[in-house]
C-alpha cells in the first residue's frame, strides 16, 4: 500500500485503493459503472435546481426555497460576446447545505490551502446561472447573495467566502476569495435576519466556508476496497461527526482528532450501493478497509437521509 498523495482529480481519491483488500470474495457481486455514477450525480443536481424567469431591465430579487436572497441587476447582463441583453432571461439556481445532498451531487466542502485539500464547514454552497435562449449570460457588475445563518445553525463569525472550480474529473474544489470579495456578516434587511452576505463578481460556484482545524495537525487516510471498486467507478467520502454541513473527499488532508464516518458509494439501479463505517477518530497513517459485507442498497433519498441522520 502507498500512502495517499495530495494529487487532485478522481485518481487522487483512490491512491492505493484498487489492488488491496482483505475481503475473501474473489468475484465481484456486481460491476460498478463510472458512467452511471457520474450521470447519477448530474441528475441529482438537476433535481435540486430551482428556476425562474425575469426581465433583463429589472433589478431582480430571487428568494430560494430555504430563504436565501439573490439580487441581480438585469441591466448588467451581457452575452458571451459582450452584447447587451434585453427581454426575458432564465435563472437557474442551486443551494446545498447538508452533507447528504453534498454526497448525492458530488459537491463536498474541500478547500485548497497552500495547494493541499483541506476540510471546510459550510454556511451554504450556491450556483447562480442566467440564460437567454439557451446561451449562458455573464454580468459586468456582479450580484449579491444573502444566506440566513439560521439555515446552518447560527452565525459563525469565522466564515469566509470561496469560489468553486470543477476539475477535469468533475470534482469540485474551493479556493478562498475573501480578500477580493465584498463580504460581511450581520443583519440583512432583505431577509430580515442575520445572514452571510457577499457581492459576487461572476456567475460561478460560491460558498460561505471556513477551514476546520483542531490544532493537532493534518493527515491523509489510505483506503482499501472490495474487488471491482476502483478510481473510475466509485467514490469515498468522509463525514465529520457532529458537523452536518461538511463533507470531504478521500483525498482530503484531514484534521487529526476529527471523528468521522467513512462512506463508500457507487451507482446501483438508479440509486446507490453504499457502505458507512462506524465513527472513528482520524489518526496518522490510517488504513481503512471496506468489504462486500458492509455494502447495502439505497434509493437517492434513502442515502441522503442516512448520511444526514448520522450523529
Amino acid at each position: 500500500m502507498k500512502k495517499m498523495l495530495p494529487i487532485f482529480g478522481i485518481l487522487s481519491l483512490f491512491i492505493g485503493f484498487v489492488s488491496c483488500s482483505n475481503d475473501t470474495v474473489t468475484e465481484p457481486i456486481y460491476s460498478p459503472s463510472g458512467e452511471a455514477l457520474k450521470n447519477l450525480f448530474v441528475s441529482n443536481l438537476e433535481a435540486i435546481t430551482q428556476e425562474d424567469v425575469f426581465d433583463a431591465s429589472e433589478l431582480y430579487t430571487f428568494t430560494s426555497e430555504k430563504g436565501v436572497k439573490v439580487i441581480i441587476n438585469g441591466a448588467c447582463l451581457k452575452k458571451q460576446n459582450g452584447d447587451p441583453v434585453s427581454g426575458q432571461v432564465q435563472l437557474k439556481y442551486i443551494e446545498i447545505f447538508d452533507r447528504g445532498t453534498m454526497l448525492a451531487t458530488n459537491k463536498p466542502t474541500v478547500g485548497l490551502l497552500n495547494g493541499e485539500p483541506h476540510l471546510l464547514t459550510s454556511g451554504g454552497e450556491f450556483l447562480v446561472k442566467v440564460y437567454q435562449n439557451g446561451e449562458e449570460l455573464i454580468t459586468d457588475c456582479g450580484f449579491t447573495i444573502h444566506a440566513p445563518t439560521s439555515i446552518t445553525g447560527g452565525t459563525d463569525n469565522d466564515m469566509e467566502v470561496f469560489a468553486g472550480t470543477i476539475d477535469a474529473n468533475d470534482n469540485l474544489f474551493w479556493e478562498n476569495i475573501t480578500q477580493t470579495t465584498d463580504f460581511w456578516i450581520g443583519f440583512n434587511q432583505a431577509s430580515n435576519e442575520e445572514a452571510y452576505n457577499a457581492f459576487v463578481s461572476n456567475f460561478e460556484w460560491f460558498n460561505y466556508d471556513r477551514f476546520v482545524d483542531l490544532g493537532q495537525g493534518f493527515t491523509y487516510v489510505t483506503f482499501q476496497t472490495p474487488v471491482g471498486f476502483n478510481s473510475s467507478n466509485s467514490y469515498i467520502f468522509m463525514a465529520a461527526k457532529s458537523n452536518p454541513h461538511a463533507l470531504a473527499y478521500a483525498s482530503t488532508k484531514m484534521p487529526i482528532g476529527t471523528e468521522v464516518y467513512y462512506i463508500l458509494v457507487s451507482e446501483y439501479n438508479g440509486g446507490f450501493k453504499y457502505a458507512v463505517k462506524p465513527v472513528a477518530t482520524i489518526s496518522p497513517n490510517q488504513i481503512i478497509t471496506f468489504t462486500y459485507a458492509e455494502l447495502q442498497d439505497g434509493s437517492i433519498q434513502q442515502v441522503i437521509n442516512a448520511i444526514n441522520n448520522l450523529p
